[in-house]
């Protein structure tokens, strides 16, 4: 089991490029509010270009990988940026991001199977200047 090089990959810009660490029928499980279910290359490339494309100079930061002798990877992450899109309940603000994350991959070889998202989304908010 190869760890896929989620940052590099997210750092590409290209929600293409994310899909493709994805087997095809993978899945990508947003536990966050709102909380998002996304299946197949399609839905989680869409979804990624979208938020690529309201932070269009993003980066993410990977902090730790571990491998489990499960086939589970988790990868501790850092979402960066300047958020100058909108967004369904996200007005562009030119605030900067700084999302802390956690993703929890069950993998199929070299490809996520199925990943879980964790991240606080009061956090995100308040960075955006909508809470406190």
């Amino acid at each position: 089991m190869a760890v896929p090089d989620i940052g590099g990959t997210w750092s590409s810009r290209s929600g293409a490029n994310v899909a493709g660490m994805y087997t095809a029928n993978g899945v990508r499980h947003q536990i966050a509010l709102p909380e998002v279910r996304l299946e197949g290359h399609d839905a989680i490339a869409g979804a990624a270009q979208g938020l690529i494309d309201v932070v269009p100079d993003e980066v993410v930061e990977i902090r730790k990988v571990s491998e489990g002798s499960n086939g589970t990877v988790t990868v501790e992450w850092v979402f960066k940026g300047t958020h100058t899109g909108d967004a369904p309940g996200w007005p562009a603000k030119n605030e900067a991001v700084n999302l802390v994350g956690v993703s929890v991959c069950d993998m199929e070889g070299n490809l996520i199977k199925e990943e879980r998202v964790y991240w606080d989304t009061a956090t995100l908010l308040a960075g955006a200047g909508l809470l406190g």
